[in-house]
Formats: C-alpha cells, structure tokens, sequence
C-alpha cells in the first residue's frame, strides 16, 4: 500500500469516528450527523471546483505563462498540487483562498523542484497563519525601517493579539526583531518595545503566495 492510500485510509477511518461519534449524542445527534455530513462533501467539491475555476480564469486573464510539465520535477509537483487542495478543502476564509491561488500559480510558472522544502515550508505556515498574522506581515512588507510593535492596532483587536503574531511571524523566520529600550519594573511590558522589520525570507514568503 502506498502512502497515499495510507494517508487516504487514515483519514477515512478518522472520519467515521467522528461521524459515529457525533451520533450518540442524546436527541440531536441524529439530526447533527445528518446535517454535518451531508453538507460536507458537497461544499469540498464545491470550494475545489470553485478554487480551479479561479486559477484557470486568472491564468487566461492576465496570459501567465506557466511550464511545460517536462520543467518539473512530476512527482514533487503532484506533491504540492495534493497537499494545496487538501487545504483548499477545508478553508472558508475568501483572503485565506486567494494566497493558496497565488501560491498554487507560482508553483506552475516556476521549476517546483527548485527551493522545494521552502515551498513547502510557505504552504504549511500559510495553511496556519491567521488573518492577522498576514495582515501584519503585509504592512511590514511596504515599511522602509523597522517598527515598533506598539504601534500596530486594529479596532476590536487585543494588543496581545498583535503580540502573539508577532511571536508566531517570528518563530517561522519571517520577521526579525530587536530590542528597543528596555525598562526594567514599573509596569512596562518590553514585548511591546520591540522593533521589527521583515527578512528576506518572510519577503520570499509574501512574493510568493502574496502576488
């Protein structure tokens, strides 16, 4: 058997839990059951179909011209276009979608096999990042010199929120920090003194699945 179909078989058996399991709650479950999965695979197709119709009317629009299959390496490509559809599959988010479109584009107009780990690296962090943390990244990108996190907010949106992104952004290379001044007592918390900018990497990063 091969991974594929291990993978494939893992996520089928996973699934059958999860539906036997939502059946034995009392009263609803039932009903739940029903209703979960009987929208589920439809919807999946749906956003599929939906996500290739939009690369391909992208591609003819603006004339992208992508390789030939003989400039890839097959197997690494077939890879990446699996893994993104899975993804695909189970993302809601409009903004979220359009990043999977430009990195899926990209992929097709250049070798897959050239920087494939990094390639993949952007595709999982993509798949985690929250829509904040992209937003952050992208202001950073257009920024001439380092900033201060303190002066990133965004209405309805704890300061520790932006914090956290920060961390996060940082712990996948994507943005650099260094230390502004720092106060010892008195309440100050240093994590909002920060200075940071993007690096070449997080700049890799928006090139690719930013557009």
């Amino acid at each position: 058997m091969s991974d594929f179909d291990e993978k494939l078989t893992s996520k089928e058996k996973m699934e059958s839990v999860v539906e036997a399991g939502i059946g034995l709650i009392p009263y609803v479950g039932g009903a739940i059951s029903s209703l979960y999965y009987g929208n589920k695979q439809e919807l999946r197709f749906k956003r599929i179909e939906s996500f290739l119709q939009t690369v391909s009317d992208e591609v003819g629009r603006h004339g992208i011209r992508l390789l030939d299959i003989e400039q890839h390496d097959k197997y690494k490509l077939i890879s990446i276009i699996e893994e993104t559809i899975e993804k695909i599959e189970n993302e809601t988010r409009e903004e979220k979608i359009q990043m999977f479109k430009n990195y899926f584009i990209n992929n097709l107009t250049h070798p897959v096999q050239e920087q494939f780990d990094e390639k993949r690296f952007f595709l999982d962090t993509l798949d985690t990042m929250s829509l904040l943390e992209c937003e952050l990244l992208k202001i950073l990108q257009t920024q001439q010199s380092a900033c201060l996190v303190n002066q990133f907010s965004k209405p309805d949106v704890d300061q520790y929120a932006i914090v956290g992104a920060v961390g996060r952004l940082k712990t996948f290379g994507y943005i650099k920090a260094t230390s502004g001044q720092m106060h010892i007592g008195g309440g100050i918390d240093n994590s909002l003194n920060e200075f940071i900018s993007i690096s070449t990497f997080g700049q890799s990063f928006c090139n690719f699945c930013f557009g």
